[in-house]
């Protein structure tokens, strides 16, 4: 008689999930973005000085941007699935995707991280104390969180 095995927890699911997503963040978001990119995808007050592009060519480079990342984002997660035999939804991966690139292009205009940091009495470690790096990794984690709880929850596949 051949040994059954149980279909892994909502606990489990979300753990493989958040884990890859958060390995796959760290190759997308360093690794995967070009210079041009980086330099770029802000929006003009947020661009480094004499950084000069049009907005189309800024929301291009975004745009690049969170293409590459949720490439790498999804082929982790497809990996992570079949590997675990997780049983993901692939609507549900879809759903945690969407919303992953959503938040990720906001975040990434940089707007929110200043916006934020200057309303909670940060601008000095904005400025100087490279607080807007750590701020802005934060928020894309935060957000990950919660598109891993969108992609292990639900019914499964079986």
């Amino acid at each position: 008689m051949p040994a059954t095995t149980r279909p892994p927890t909502r606990a489990a699911r979300f753990a493989a999930v958040l884990t890859a997503v958060k390995a796959a963040h760290d190759v997308g978001d360093f690794a995967a973005q070009t210079d041009h990119q980086s330099a770029r995808k802000p929006c003009a007050a947020d661009r480094a000085e004499g950084v000069a592009c049009t907005e189309a060519a800024s929301w291009r480079a975004l745009a690049a941007h969170v293409a590459s990342y949720h490439a790498v984002q999804a082929a982790a997660l497809v990996t992570v699935d079949r590997a675990l035999g997780l049983g993901l939804s692939p609507a549900r991966m879809v759903a945690g995707i969407a919303l992953s690139a959503a938040t990720h292009a906001v975040i990434d205009r940089r707007w929110p991280v200043r916006l934020f940091m200057d309303r909670t009495g940060s601008t000095a470690f904005r400025l100087h104390g490279g607080g807007a790096m750590h701020v802005d990794q934060a928020a894309h984690h935060a957000c990950l969180a919660a598109a891993a709880l969108v992609m292990a929850t639900g019914p499964d596949r079986r």
